[in-house]
């Protein structure tokens, strides 16, 4: 459920594509449902997040100019420029703050039996950096030289694809310093 609530803009945003193949229409669609999720945020008063506004603000300038140079190329840059927006942001946090991606992501859902070194999770920025760098390269190019079903395509798959495999690849990187509490059930209740 807490999936849907954070991805419904993205879920109409398919919808939208899908039956009607007109990609301005379906940024439209996207906007919409990431607007009202930010109200319905603020009505129930929960902070907004600032990935929320920040995907909004990008996706309606983008739009407003898709939508006024009748150039949907506008809308396919929002990838782009949001997976090399957050390659900025992980390097800039990890400079200024020393915080890490894969530690902000995993803070509430993965406990670690001792903290992993900072040379491990330098690591984990950087493969992370590396890949948003060439998704949002990649993702320019299939924009330019294929069809826009074929780059929706792509981009739907591909960036799901490529951030399982930097989560799968965090985690095998890290894997040494993560308690697994399944495994300590598991030998109590054998040991019972």
């Amino acid at each position: 459920m807490k999936f849907l609530k954070e991805n419904y803009p993205l879920v109409g945003f398919l919808i939208a594509y899908l039956v009607t193949k007109n990609l301005i229409l379906a940024a439209g669609v996207w906007s919409a449902g990431s607007l009202l999720q930010i109200i319905t945020s603020l009505i129930i008063k929960e902070p907004v997040k600032k990935s929320h506004m920040a995907y909004f603000v990008l996706g309606l300038a983008l739009l407003a100019m898709a939508y006024y140079f009748n150039d949907e190329s506008f809308i396919k840059w929002k990838t782009t420029v949001m997976v090399w927006a957050g390659a900025l942001v992980i390097l800039v946090r990890q400079l200024v703050s020393k915080k890490y991606v894969f530690m902000d992501l995993m803070q509430s859902s993965v406990e670690f039996k001792s903290e992993p070194p900072k040379s491990k999770l330098n690591t984990i920025n950087s493969i992370w950096m590396i890949a948003l760098v060439l998704f949002g390269g990649l993702n320019l190019y299939i924009a330019y030289n294929f069809s826009t079903d074929f780059w929706f395509y792509f981009k739907m798959i591909g960036l799901f694809v490529t951030l399982m495999g930097l989560m799968i690849t965090s985690f095998v990187i890290l894997a040494q310093y993560l308690n697994f509490d399944d495994e300590e059930a598991t030998s109590s209740e054998s040991d019972s």
